[in-house]
């Protein structure tokens, strides 16, 4: 039998229950605002749908299910991929609860509710369904909590599962609807799972509904940066495959209604306001932004982003020292992470990909020396004595300095006072070395980034003035000149750099490769895996002392500096 010969039978027995009042047919209203008219809500509805999704009529019915016209694509067109992403108050859950409830009711299909694990189930999505049935006033359902199961008199029903259960499901093929909530947790392995196992399903659909979580996050790398420009601009992109929304509490016109929600939002911009709060995390929050910042990190985002065209904020040019550095992956496949900067001012930011390590240092040389480099440097910590000679013999003849960076050996200037700016280390005592509070040169240097981004911050946001050395800037790409960092790197960067917590204990040390790779404990008692930090230790790398050389290794001439606040 033909699949167009199949749906179309489906379609007349669809019709034959709904003609024989076994099922109700779903009615959607679009709405574009909600008014208080005698003390009741009251929505406005534009338009109204009756119909199964992907094959909607017009009609002057009263609606089942009530949704915002960004919304509206996601009911009148088949689509494998829906995804909903944002901040709170965007009502992603509601609608999405509301839909698969009456499509249920409506045409007895069957529909599974996912999560990444089956923790606290009962206690979200499950309970939040039970109660989406309830408020519709919709009949048929039943509860089968031990089967974790909502099922409806017309044969249709509500499955609910983790990713191993629906691996191990026979007869998948039965269910249309897949719903993946608080998918922000979902790892890359799932996602490159899951649509395969439903490619078999004609005409299934797989929902994810997510909080923006980091730029690096899988979510947000499979299904946002790759439409980044779309989104930014409309909040929606649309191809043969995906329907991607972004919805905040704009896009609820029940939100200006919501005492408790606005009280949510003015205690946090409060908490803005005071510092308590960084701006980069409530823009992830109730913007649906992304948010890097990590709350134990000695960099935060917002710190971060100051450092982006500094020295043009600052009118500074840079001038002096030109260096390269990079962090090589001697084994396995990670990219070696390759900086340089002309002065403190950064104009590359890459990640260099090769077969093997050899390859991935001989292309990081190559571009130290097409860049003109003064010295180079190199993360030797672990590293084999091949990649070692790989230098040497690129730089040989060449009068540039190579320095070999060990982050595990001892700091540079044992003796000298140790001083900070950093929040978390402000309380110390005074008067301590820097052998006393600085456990290797990698503690060291890290730290001194993250105090170079600080000063940057406060140049630039509040005016301080700064000993320009003491900076530093991210050039962004200029497409004209073909100069600067590419935007998804400098996202990368940044997400590395707000990922660096300071790992517990009575001196200033910093989490291993290894140790981030297998997960971190943070402070709010969650846990962390973090990516090779590559671009960022790269930085770290190229900033080291031993990187100086005897030429003038400034900014410029700084007689004209003016700190001049946000540009």
């Amino acid at each position: 039998m033909s699949s167009l010969h199949s749906k179309r039978l489906d379609r007349i027995e669809l019709l034959a229950k709904a003609a024989s009042g076994t099922l109700e047919p779903t009615v959607y209203g679009v709405i574009d605002r909600v008014d208080k008219i005698d003390g009741e809500l009251v929505p406005n509805i534009i338009r109204r749908w009756i119909g199964t999704i992907g094959e909607m009529e017009p009609t002057d019915k009263e609606p089942t299910v009530l949704l915002v016209p960004k919304l509206e694509p996601f009911i009148l067109e088949h689509c494998k991929y829906k995804c909903f992403f944002g901040g709170r108050g965007g009502m992603k859950t509601r609608f999405a609860q509301n839909v698969f409830v009456a499509d249920v009711h409506s045409t007895a299909t069957k529909n599974y509710v996912l999560r990444e694990r089956m923790t606290a189930l009962r206690e979200s999505i499950y309970s939040g369904i039970e109660n989406t049935i309830k408020a519709s006033g919709l009949g048929g359902f039943l509860s089968v909590p031990s089967k974790w199961e909502i099922r409806n008199g017309n044969g249709g029903k509500l499955v609910f599962g983790g990713m191993k259960n629906i691996l191990d499901m026979k007869g998948a093929a039965s269910f249309k609807r897949f719903l993946m909530e608080e998918a922000e947790k979902t790892k890359q392995e799932t996602i490159d799972t899951l649509g395969p196992t439903l490619r078999d399903m004609p005409g299934a659909e797989l929902w994810y509904l997510w909080n923006t979580g980091s730029s690096q996050d899988p979510m947000s790398q499979e299904f946002i940066t790759p439409y980044q420009a779309e989104l930014d601009k409309t909040g929606y992109y649309k191809d043969k495959y995906h329907m991607i929304v972004r919805l905040t509490y704009k896009d609820n016109p029940w939100f200006r209604w919501d005492e408790s929600l606005q009280g949510e939002l003015e205690k946090d911009e409060q908490k803005v306001e005071k510092g308590i709060m960084s701006k980069s995390r409530f823009d992830g929050i109730w913007h649906g932004k992304f948010n890097d910042d990590v709350s134990s990190s000695v960099i935060k985002e917002d710190h971060f982003m100051a450092c982006i065209d500094a020295h043009i904020k600052l009118g500074i040019e840079p001038l002096g020292l030109r260096n390269a550095a990079c962090d090589p992956s001697d084994t396995g496949l990670d990219p070696c992470g390759y900086a340089a900067r002309h002065g403190n001012v950064f104009l590359d930011i890459d990640e260099i990909q090769a077969e093997n390590g050899n390859r991935k240092m001989d292309e990081a040389c190559k571009r130290a020396i097409l860049f003109g480099v003064d010295s180079f440097g190199y993360d030797a910590d672990g590293l084999g004595a091949t990649l070692r000679d790989n230098v040497d013999a690129a730089f040989n003849g060449k009068g540039t300095q190579i320095y070999a960076y060990k982050g595990s050996t001892e700091i540079h200037d044992p003796l000298d006072e140790f001083k900070s700016e950093t929040a978390c280390l402000t309380n110390r005592q005074d008067n301590l070395k820097n052998k006393d509070v600085l456990f290797n040169k990698k503690a060291q240097n890290t730290l001194g980034f993250a105090e170079r981004i600080l000063s940057t911050w406060d140049a630039v946001v509040n005016g301080k003035y700064c000993d320009p050395d003491s900076l530093v800037s991210f050039a962004s790409y200029n497409h004209e000149t073909g100069v600067g960092i590419r935007p998804e790197m400098l996202e990368k960067l940044k997400a590395e750099a707000c990922k660096t917590p300071i790992k517990p204990g009575n001196t200033v040390r910093f989490y291993t490769k290894e140790e981030l790779r297998k997960g971190i404990q943070l402070p709010d008692g969650s846990r962390l895996k973090i990516p090779s930090p590559n671009l960022f230790d790269a930085c770290v790398v190229s900033l080291d002392k031993d990187s100086t050389v005897t030429v003038d290794d400034g900014w410029a001439d700084t007689t004209n500096y003016e700190p001049v606040g946000i540009v």
